[in-house]
């Protein structure tokens, strides 16, 4: 009977820990399901500090995950990589489950790494760029050179740079990166620029009861005509909180491009039963003219 009442017990027990199990960071695509990593060890480098691997391990245990030992595998990779080790080869990742029927099921992981040279920055080259200046271009990158060749860095300029060209009406531009080591450990880092054309606001359209856009569109400073701003309806919606309906936000806004002839049309749909049109707006793309040309 007594036993009995134990494994009563312990059930409820293992039931509210696999209940209370969070996770620091939820990076899973089903909340059902998916691990959590509740130690990590490093092994097989060289060169790496015992405090540098402490922070790694530190970065990743108490996260959950999806149970795929490739994308923690890259995710191991990019922990190296974010500390100048570009060249990483995270040899094996290894989980071993502690309760298999908890949600998320807890892991304790091991990820033998062999962490290459550490690299610095040489120089960043541009390639095919028009609309700005190389030195323009060049201050959207938070790296000096000689500083360690950091990827969330080069990540940040990337995202600097397309934040940078949609503000001037480059809504296309994309930059696509090549990474260049040498043999003393520093790193060539070249982007080339495919700007396209450079957008102008077309017109702007405000859906929903006479007395509720007045206001809205008085507050509306960006003129047909001009350079489209990329920021502007984001800037535009937290400044106008106090005019607009409650949760309006991004997915109330519809932002058409035609790339033939460089127009955006912005549609805010401030009340959607007034919606009456309720239509999906597509863009058009420049390659769609040349299509209908042949």
């Amino acid at each position: 009977m007594r036993s009995q009442w134990v494994r009563v017990l312990c059930g409820w027990a293992c039931l509210s820990l696999m209940a209370g199990a969070q996770c620091a960071k939820d990076n899973r695509e089903n909340p059902k399901g998916g691990i959590l990593v509740t130690d990590f060890t490093i092994t097989g480098t060289q060169t790496v500090s015992a405090t540098e691997l402490a922070r790694m391990t530190g970065e990743l245990t108490g996260n959950c995950f999806n149970d795929d030992t490739d994308e923690i595998g890259e995710r191991v990779r990019a922990l190296f990589q974010n500390r100048g080790y570009f060249l990483v080869e995270v040899k094996s990742v290894k989980l071993k489950p502690g309760d298999p029927l908890g949600i998320p099921k807890p892991v304790t992981m091991e990820a033998d790494v062999v962490e290459g040279p550490k690299f610095r920055l040489a120089e960043i080259s541009f390639r095919g760029y028009h609309a700005f200046s190389g030195d323009q271009l060049r201050q959207q990158f938070p790296m000096k050179t000689g500083a360690v060749f950091e990827r969330e860095k080069v990540a940040a300029g990337l995202e600097s740079l397309r934040k940078f060209y949609g503000t001037h009406g480059y809504l296309d531009m994309a930059a696509i990166p090549e990474t260049e080591p040498s043999s003393n450990a520093m790193m060539h880092l070249s982007l080339t620029f495919q700007e396209g054309p450079q957008y102008r606001l077309d017109k702007v359209e405000f859906v929903g009861k006479k007395e509720m856009i007045s206001r809205l569109q008085v507050q509306w400073k960006l003129a047909a005509g001009t350079v489209y701003d990329a920021t502007y309806v984001d800037h535009y919606i937290e400044a106008n909180r106090d005019f607009l309906p409650g949760g309006f936000g991004r997915n109330d806004v519809q932002i058409t491009t035609d790339c033939p002839k460089a127009l955006v049309a912005v549609r805010l749909v401030v009340d959607p039963a007034e919606d009456a049109s309720r239509l999906q707006l597509k863009d058009v793309p420049c390659e769609d003219t040349h299509d209908q040309a042949k």
